[in-house]
């Protein structure tokens, strides 16, 4: 798990040398807002996250794979399915 600009330096780092598969889980805004109030989050610290939303979401063009996070159980369902097309990919070579 690791934010937008994480990612982009990993990619910068380690891109030439390893095979990075990326994946961002997009959510609406209120369903964000949702989940962090459920989970407890403080007031400043949703106001923070739900303010970068519109700049993680500029950042999609770097992963290479995009899933709408709004159903858990079809989300894990669809990152175990492209960990093994990854895989096979991987095999393949």
């Amino acid at each position: 798990d690791m934010e937008v600009n994480g990612t982009e330096n990993l990619i910068k780092l380690l891109g030439n040398d390893t095979r990075i598969v990326t994946i961002f889980l997009k959510v609406e805004k209120e369903e964000l807002k949702r989940r962090l109030i459920e989970r407890g989050d403080s007031i400043p610290d949703i106001e923070v996250r739900l303010s970068r939303l519109d700049y993680e979401e500029s950042k999609m063009g770097i992963y290479d794979y995009m899933i709408k996070n709004d159903n858990f159980e079809k989300t894990v369902s669809i990152i175990k399915a492209i960990i093994e097309n990854e895989k096979k990919l991987l095999e393949e070579k």
